[in-house]
């Protein structure tokens, strides 16, 4: 009697434990939720390309009008600097929407930022000046010679239909291999349809 109380004791302890250790368990392994058309968009944007470049901004100043450009000197201005080119995605502006198990997302058109470093910019080179009367450079030709330099750039990357593709492709890519990666945690094979 004795012996039967102590193995049903003993068999209550085990189920305890094994009861506290499916609760603890079932409590830690949470259930992820399924992935949303709204949590694709939620990153904000995409980069999918970030090239440097190394080139030369240059100007001609004339030497203006009237009489007190008789004495003047035309001169030439140029200037080396270097600067990077990104290219990128909004995933705000991807229309995504999903049907059972595929993704359809809108491809939007890419966002294309230059940026110039005037402050590492090398020392620029002039020609020589009169020795009379000045026609000196000025800090706001300078600043809009970069200000054209940046958007001789910017129009350059948008005209090159090559680059655009391969940075489009990276951007399918990309999103794909995210959405697959979600529906792996999920035991799921997405599918991703991309609408150009």
């Amino acid at each position: 009697m004795q012996r039967n109380r102590n193995r049903r004791h003993h068999l209550m302890k085990k189920s305890k434990t094994v009861l506290l250790a499916v609760l603890i368990f079932s409590g830690c392994a949470r259930v992820q939720p399924d992935l949303e058309p709204a949590a694709v968009c939620s990153a904000g944007s995409l980069t999918v390309m970030k090239m440097g470049f190394h080139t030369v901004a240059d100007c001609d100043k004339s030497r203006g009008d009237g009489l007190s450009s008789l004495f003047k000197k035309a001169r030439k201005y140029w200037q080396e600097y270097d600067g990077t080119v990104e290219v990128s995605y909004s995933l705000k502006e991807s229309g995504v929407s999903r049907t059972g198990e595929t993704f359809n997302i809108t491809v939007p058109d890419p966002e294309i930022a230059v940026h110039i470093d005037t402050k590492n910019a090398k020392d620029p080179y002039v020609t020589e000046d009169a020795w009379l009367v000045k026609n000196p450079i000025t800090p706001e030709e300078q600043e809009e010679l970069f200000k054209k330099a940046k958007l001789e750039m910017l129009d350059s990357i948008q005209n090159d239909q090559d680059l655009i593709k391969r940075a489009k492709q990276r951007y399918k890519e990309l999103l794909s291999s995210y959405i697959a990666s979600i529906g792996r945690q999920h035991d799921r094979e997405y599918k991703v349809v991309f609408v150009e």
